[in-house]
């Protein structure tokens, strides 16, 4: 099971020029849709006198929330290149946005594909991909007599402990893999002898 992802960790810029038209594109982490408005907002403030601002993004673990737009640009040419690269490069959350400069000459539908997508790969290439684990939060409750067993498990796992809320029972948040989740609860209920209360937080 694939439990990890590629998104970049920080806001990336590059600048091109084809045929005298500039093109200027950023790269941001995101990781809600709500997050996008704002930027592609700010971006376009920044470049106000540039001639369109298509975009692109995809979002979610499994890769499963995206959209482009080619903000005027002939239909297909600009927002669909950009979220080619964005794929291109197996990433998520990731939004990706051009500012485009009309230098006078015109590119056609086919020269503007290959400048969008040329501008999005330039500013990916020098973005920091990094690697991100999908990760479940549970709380396990049990009692005192089974503390060692579990820790040692945890220690031997590797599982994060997120904090420890124990009173009259040992009660942890965890932090555990999504490809170790089934096998590793199933390892804590016997342990415990099945004495253990696992809520997936």
């Amino acid at each position: 099971m694939k439990d990890f992802y590629y998104t970049i960790s920080s806001h990336n810029a590059a600048e091109i020029k084809i045929m005298k038209s500039k093109f200027i594109s950023n790269a941001y982490p995101v990781s809600k849709s709500a997050d996008t408005a704002k930027l592609i907002n700010e971006f376009k403030k920044k470049y106000y006198d540039a001639s369109h601002f298509p975009y692109a993004y995809r979002a979610g673990m499994h890769l499963d929330e995206f959209r482009y737009s080619d903000d005027g640009e002939p239909s297909g040419s600009a927002g669909k290149p950009l979220l080619e690269v964005i794929d291109k490069n197996d990433l998520t959350d990731v939004l990706l946005i051009t500012a485009r400069y009309f230098g006078g000459i015109k590119l056609g539908v086919g020269g503007l594909r290959r400048a969008f997508f040329a501008a999005g790969e330039a500013c990916l290439d020098n973005a920091d991909i990094i690697k991100k684990f999908i990760m479940h939060s549970i709380k396990a409750e049990f009692d005192y007599s089974y503390i060692n067993l579990i820790m040692k498990l945890i220690e031997k796992e590797k599982i994060n402990i997120l904090s420890n809320e124990s009173g009259d029972r040992c009660s942890l948040i965890l932090e555990i893999r999504e490809s170790q989740y089934e096998k590793l609860i199933l390892k804590m209920s016997d342990l415990t002898n099945g004495k253990i209360t696992i809520l997936k937080l």
